[in-house]
């Protein structure tokens, strides 16, 4: 009986790496609205819009990995700037999600977050979802979002997330594809040293300093008011 419960569990262990390394591995399935195809930095395409309109003339274009410390720390500075300009509809954001720290650290957490934020795009709750992965972000080195049950019980602090729709959507790993496809568009742009967050505004990338986050937000700023009086 103890070599029969055994053999179970190394099955089960077998069935759960197989299921982990097909993961992202299936059809390219785009979130729910994605636009992008030809006008995205790099050759990622098909982002999650944000803002009053996908019209106006500057796009900030962000590459982000709901696992990634580093990714928080921009959200946490530069995000009631980008939607503010996002909300007026002085400027679109693109979002890619990517799944570097799985490629760096191992586990599944980056890309099943990933999956699960475009689930929500589905649903149109990607901001609601994305800010709460954000808010309860694990420590990097903690595979916590390769846990679908806990990416699930995240929504349902979102209202009118959590359905056997999103449910489904995140145990099939439907968008998983579109996550592994937005690294390697990340990964060609950046000529194989990916870092993220990757922000750039109209092209041009913005990037992240170890100075003061007061200076940083002015800088940003400066930066989306110069590329709009650019593009007038």
């Amino acid at each position: 009986m103890i070599a029969a419960v055994a053999g179970i569990g190394v099955l089960v262990q077998q069935s759960r790496a197989g299921a982990d390394a097909a993961l992202g591995k299936g059809p390219l399935v785009v979130p729910s609205g994605a636009v992008g195809y030809g006008d995205a930095v790099g050759d990622g395409g098909a982002a999650i819009p944000y803002g009053a309109s996908q019209a106006a003339k500057v796009t900030l274009t962000v590459y982000e990995d709901f696992r990634c410390p580093y990714c928080l720390r921009a959200e946490a500075t530069f995000e009631n700037t980008y939607k503010a300009y996002a909300q007026a509809g002085k400027i679109k954001v693109q979002y890619h999600l990517v799944d570097l720290l799985d490629r760096n650290l191992g586990g599944t957490g980056s890309i099943r977050a990933g999956n699960a934020g475009a689930c929500a795009q589905d649903a149109g709750k990607f901001e609601a979802y994305h800010d709460l992965l954000y808010a309860n972000q694990p420590e990097e080195t903690n595979d916590a979002y390769g846990s679908n049950a806990a990416l699930i019980g995240l929504a349902a602090q979102v209202p009118g997330l959590d359905t056997d729709t999103f449910r489904s959507c995140v145990a099939r790993g439907t968008h998983g594809s579109w996550v592994r496809r937005n690294y390697d568009a990340l990964n060609a742009l950046l000529k194989g040293s990916v870092s993220t967050p990757y922000y750039a505004i109209n092209g041009t990338q913005f990037k992240m300093t170890m100075q003061p986050a007061a200076y940083q937000q002015e800088a940003f700023k400066a930066a989306l008011d110069s590329a709009l009086a650019t593009a007038g």
